[in-house]
């Protein structure tokens, strides 16, 4: 598969999600959550990749990583982005659309809904069908940017995604490949 930024974007906005640190159990007394993410080509019964990962192992990895060196990384690279105060004005705003723009090959939709934050972007090369969805959870993008600690709780944070789930979080196809991030349970 050929690399390309707007697929590498797309996978990007799945990060928070995989990102949110603490110390909880994702999978107690519920059913296992899984993340699943799959890369196949259409009319090849075989898929190229597939990964199946409990998030309770997820858990383990997020848990490895210093959370707040991480976020001061990040806000030092950005230091004009107060992405906290961005979200709080997104969920006050009143219109659900926050941008669309139309070229002769490319359609790109940024909206919300009333359970989520999506993005959809469609090719005119490639028909009617989105190239590239996102859709996150509103819900849980207010858990990750409106912590006042940043010391989220994993447990929280699955607590949050288990009453939309199943939920295809990305979903990219372009040319001949397909790439499709969800969670589900067992």
């Amino acid at each position: 598969m050929k690399r390309r930024p707007g697929l590498l974007a797309a996978l990007s906005l799945a990060l928070p999600l995989l990102a949110a640190p603490g110390p909880a159990r994702a999978a107690s007394s519920d059913d296992i959550i899984w993340m699943r993410v799959e890369v196949s080509r259409p009319g090849d019964d075989r898929a190229h990749v597939k990964v199946n990962l409990p998030l309770s192992l997820i858990e383990v990895v997020v848990d490895s990583i210093d959370k707040k060196e991480f976020l001061a990384e990040f806000e030092s690279d950005h230091p004009s982005v107060d992405i906290a105060k961005m979200w709080r004005e997104v969920r006050k705003m009143e219109t659900d659309e926050f941008l669309t723009v139309e070229t002769e090959k490319e359609h790109v939709r940024v909206w919300k809904d009333r359970d989520f934050f999506r993005l959809s972007i469609k090719a005119e090369e490639e028909g009617d069908e989105p190239v590239v969805q996102v859709k996150l959870p509103l819900d849980v993008m207010d858990y990750l940017f409106e912590s006042k600690t940043r010391n989220w709780s994993f447990q929280d944070l699955v607590a949050r995604l288990r009453p939309h789930l199943p939920v295809t979080l990305v979903e990219v196809n372009k040319d001949d490949d397909h790439v499709k991030i969800w969670l589900e349970t067992e």
